[in-house]
């Protein structure tokens, strides 16, 4: 109960004053009355419980206008004084003057203090004139400020430490903002530093095969020796083809890698399977490939990844598998399916082994399909079945 009634501040604002309201009436019920005027008040108890129940209502208002809530109360104090004094109206100006102290501007947190001060001097001197004891202007004065100093002090104390918490609070994010910006910024680097190296190792090495075989492609031949030479011409447009898509492609993983930006990059897609078809009949592959005449737009993680499943297969198949017809299919429906046929050969890769194998299975796996891979009646046989809507 105790939680609820403090969950939220209108919650405790509303338990303030609910309990300063009940205190004041106990107090007022063992005839705590006569603060200022001694304990021969004669005046009726109802009027000290009606200035209670204003100062309690004005206190509903300290937390959305804390100034204009301690003047109301200031004001109803003093009604209250007039009458004699009571220790429940004493008790709500106390509070608002915390609450003052607690929540309004730096500027007027100040002016606060210095009113306090001025009337903490004024009512000792204005004792002083009326007695002429010291003592009793002391005492006077000592009074003034345990009712006005005593709750400012608190409250800025409270609003000090409050504000220091803020402060390290801040200062923790801020450093922790730092540590990532910092971790992104070596990430970049190595980034960077791997762009460059795979840059300087490769890219040399791929261009000079795309010339040189742009350069005898171009080459005239005679008559009598372009049969001799067509086998050549072919494996000499599949070497280009190869090196111009791998220069191709390891541009783009350069950028991303430099930029990190995935946008950016040109990844392969299915509308490609020609030319990759081609590559591979240029190496000898008897090659056939059943692919829709208008592929939809896909995914671009469906479209990729379907490329890169083939391209693998394939791979495995002119590594690992014997002479003979391979076969590529690739067909729509709720899910896209994709099946790749060769004769296995000796070298065949395990079902569940082979990093080929298993960078086809994760790339599937991921986009929320399944794949498969083995022989069957002397066939390797790779099959894998995406979803059409992953990567959306």
């Amino acid at each position: 109960m105790w939680e609820r009634a403090r969950a939220t501040e209108h919650a405790r604002v509303r338990s303030d004053a609910a309990g300063t309201f009940l205190v004041g009436l106990a107090l007022l019920a063992v005839g705590l009355v006569g603060v200022w005027r001694g304990p021969e008040v004669p005046t009726d108890l109802w009027w000290f419980v009606l200035t209670l129940a204003a100062m309690c209502a004005v206190m509903l208002g300290k937390a959305r206008r804390p100034l204009l809530s301690l003047a109301a109360g200031t004001v109803v104090a003093a009604l209250d004084a007039v009458l004699g004094g009571s220790m429940g109206v004493m008790v709500g100006l106390l509070d608002l003057l915390y609450s003052a102290a607690l929540r309004v501007s730096a500027p007027a947190l100040r002016r606060l203090r210095v009113g306090a001060a001025v009337i903490v001097a004024g009512s000792g001197a204005a004792a002083f004139a009326a007695t002429g004891e010291l003592r009793d202007s002391a005492n006077v004065a000592l009074l003034a400020f345990a009712v006005l100093g005593t709750p400012l002090w608190w409250g800025t104390s409270v609003r000090q430490q409050t504000e220091i918490a803020a402060l390290a609070s801040a200062r923790a994010r801020d450093l922790a903002r730092i540590g990532q910006l910092r971790e992104q910024e070596a990430v970049l680097a190595e980034r960077a530093r791997m762009a460059g190296d795979l840059h300087d190792a490769l890219a040399s090495h791929l261009s000079a095969v795309a010339i040189h075989s742009e350069a005898a492609l171009a080459a005239p031949r005679p008559a009598d020796a372009e049969q001799a030479a067509r086998r050549d011409r072919e494996a000499l447009t599949a070497i280009r083809s190869a090196s111009v898509a791998a220069l191709r492609e390891m541009r783009s993983m350069i950028d991303l890698l430099r930029t990190g930006d995935e946008a950016r990059t040109s990844p392969a897609r299915l509308g490609e399977l020609a030319g990759l078809a081609a590559g591979f009949r240029g190496q000898g592959m008897e090659l056939t490939v059943d692919v829709p005449s208008d592929l939809p737009e896909l995914p671009a993680a469906v479209d990729q990844a379907a490329f890169r499943i083939v391209q693998e297969a394939l791979a495995n198949a002119l590594k690992h598998g014997r002479p003979g017809p391979v076969d590529v299919l690739v067909a729509l429906g709720e899910e896209m399916r994709i099946e790749v046929a060769n004769p296995a050969g000796e070298t065949a890769p395990a079902a569940g082994g082979g990093v080929g194998l298993l960078t086809m299975r994760e790339r599937a796996e991921a986009l929320g399909g399944s794949f498969r891979a083995g022989r069957e009646d002397g066939r390797w046989l790779v099959r894998a079945r995406i979803p059409l809507g992953a990567g959306t």
